[in-house]
């Protein structure tokens, strides 16, 4: 079910307004969540008429990363009985009535930690946030662990051994997944050129478009598409892409090899569900591969490009990933 966004939710509004952020680490570790600052959990009541609001960096058909999020929580909405409402790059929401509000943006945990206190009776879940606050969680996008898949078969289809790999802003989400991308790349390679490209948004596509051309003139065959427009570049440069978030094939059928998907409808479903019944704490979520929120989309046929060796190797290794055998690096530090 969905409401309406009624009056100005200040919280919202202040998430919605202050735009980006980057953080800047050179911390390597291989795990993701514990150097987060931690505050104690406030005692949580049980919830009988949850309402739900996610708050978004852009359009809720992105076919990307606001899709995802938009369409988690109206999955997890339904699947718990709960009311739903979103605000996709706007400033308001219904204050009176939202219990649980979703942050749904690498920039937005700031924003969130500042006015939490002003709404002691709301939970606020933050995107990939640095740290946390009575009535603040935080969620991961574990992803670099499927960059690392993404990685091993970008390598193992590229003749000439280089490939590339295009995002946003670097964010710690996002260098981890790069620094993930080239480890996979060289588990298959170790000899393997990994081009990379941040344009200094979360979305410009004609400048992830150029930035993918420039990547495919230096010689890569296969790129990442970590933000809208990379798809694009591929297919006029005619190389091989690998979609993010979503099956991004459609968009372009002969060239998006696969996608590494990030379903967050289970992780979702549990918060608003531990919301409910007065269990929520204020500890960091990720639900990866080994929770089935991270893996590769279908091939579309088109894994007749990744030599069956390779092939083997990236399901051998997603299976060790998910059976906690084999742990990919965790490893934020800047790049140039």
């Amino acid at each position: 079910m969905k409401f309406g966004l009624g009056r100005t939710f200040a919280a919202i509004g202040i998430v919605a307004a202050l735009g980006l952020t980057s953080a800047c680490s050179t911390a390597v570790s291989t795990g993701s969540t514990g150097s987060t600052d931690a505050a104690t959990s406030a005692a949580r009541e049980p919830v009988s008429d949850l309402k739900i609001a996610i708050v978004l960096s852009g359009p809720v058909t992105d076919n990307d990363f606001n899709q995802v999020g938009y369409e988690a929580a109206e999955a997890a909405g339904e699947a718990v009985g709960a009311e739903v409402a979103f605000a996709e790059s706007v400033d308001d929401a219904n204050a009176e009535r939202t219990i649980l509000i979703i942050a749904h943006s690498f920039s937005f945990g700031d924003a969130a930690l500042a006015v939490a206190a002003d709404y002691p009776d709301v939970v606020i879940m933050a995107g990939t946030a640095e740290s946390n606050a009575e009535n603040v969680g935080i969620y991961e996008n574990p992803d670099y662990q499927g960059a690392y898949l993404a990685g091993m078969l970008a390598a193992g289809v590229a003749t000439d051994g280089t490939v590339g790999w295009v995002s946003a802003i670097q964010t710690p989400n996002l260098l981890a997944n790069l620094h993930a991308y080239e480890a996979g790349a060289e588990d298959i390679n170790p000899d393997v050129t990994v081009l990379h490209s941040f344009i200094g948004s979360f979305y410009d596509p004609p400048k992830a478009k150029e930035a993918a051309l420039a990547q495919i003139e230096k010689g890569a065959e296969v790129l990442s598409a970590q933000t809208v427009g990379t798809i694009d570049g591929a297919i006029a440069g005619d190389a091989l892409a690998i979609g993010a978030l979503t099956d991004q094939n459609f968009l372009g059928e002969d060239n998006v090899l696969t996608s590494v998907l990030w379903d967050i409808t289970p992780l979702f479903t549990d918060i608003a569900t531990a919301v409910q019944d007065g269990t929520w704490t204020n500890k960091t979520w990720s639900y990866g591969i080994a929770e089935g929120s991270i893996g590769l989309a279908d091939f579309h046929g088109l894994d007749s490009n990744v030599p069956e060796d390779v092939m083997t190797e990236v399901l051998e290794r997603e299976a060790e990933i998910k059976a906690g055998d084999f742990e990919v690096p965790y490893d934020v530090t800047t790049v140039d």
